[in-house]
């Protein structure tokens, strides 16, 4: 089970090249953690609710545990420049926001109103770093990271690798509690693995993964 491998209160920056699957895999992972019975945020900036959503169903994440479990902040569309989207996700809780400092608002209105741990995916800071400086989307995810750790939440951002300056990206894993990669081998098959975990021992062995959506 995946989702056993973020342990309460803690962040975890999931690197992986384009393509890898990074949105399949944190789905994968937000459904474990529903289907356990835990509230889930997910920060949708590279994509709309509508097509979060059609992911998460060719996933058999099923429109009852959606509308019971998750909430969907979406960023994607002010870079649209259309916040028009209230008919498209009936049901599913969806918070709009157009700035840094909106995402980390609901986060932390969310966190803190949760009766217990929530559990945040944000897809993904690599088009964060597109549209904001490198210092305030640093900033951003080390507040952020502190204020989910403070309220006993479970985070997972995603990054592209080979994209960002390499001070970004380490800069990035030193605030993190945790760091998964994502990576095609030789012969192009996916392979994942738990580099580092703060305050557990994570093994460095590459892990093959597939990407399964139901039929």
């Amino acid at each position: 089970m995946l989702k056993d491998a973020f342990p309460d209160s803690s962040t975890t920056l999931m690197i992986g090249s384009p393509g890898i699957g990074m949105l399949e895999v944190a789905v994968s992972i937000a459904k474990e953690w529903m289907e356990a019975g835990d509230s889930v945020v997910f920060v949708s900036v590279d994509l709309l609710p509508a097509d979060l959503i059609e992911v998460m169903d060719s996933f058999g994440v099923s429109e009852e545990l959606r509308n019971e479990r998750l909430c969907i902040i979406d960023y994607h569309s002010s870079l649209l420049g259309s916040m028009d989207c209230s008919n498209v996700c009936p049901g599913t809780d969806v918070k709009r926001c157009s700035d840094l400092e909106g995402i980390m608002f609901n986060v932390a209105s969310l966190v803190s109103s949760a009766e217990g741990p929530m559990r945040i995916v944000i897809h993904s800071l690599s088009t964060l770093f597109l549209y904001n400086q490198a210092n305030v989307v640093l900033k951003f995810f080390q507040i952020s990271s502190s204020r989910i750790r403070s309220g006993r939440g479970t985070a997972i951002f995603t990054v592209n690798e080979g994209v960002h300056e390499e001070k970004t990206v380490n800069h990035l894993m030193a605030i993190s509690d945790g760091v998964m990669e994502l990576k095609f081998d030789e012969d192009l098959q996916r392979r994942m693995r738990i580099r580092s975990m703060r305050g557990c021992v994570a093994s460095s062995k590459w892990t093959p993964f597939d990407i399964r959506r139901m039929e």
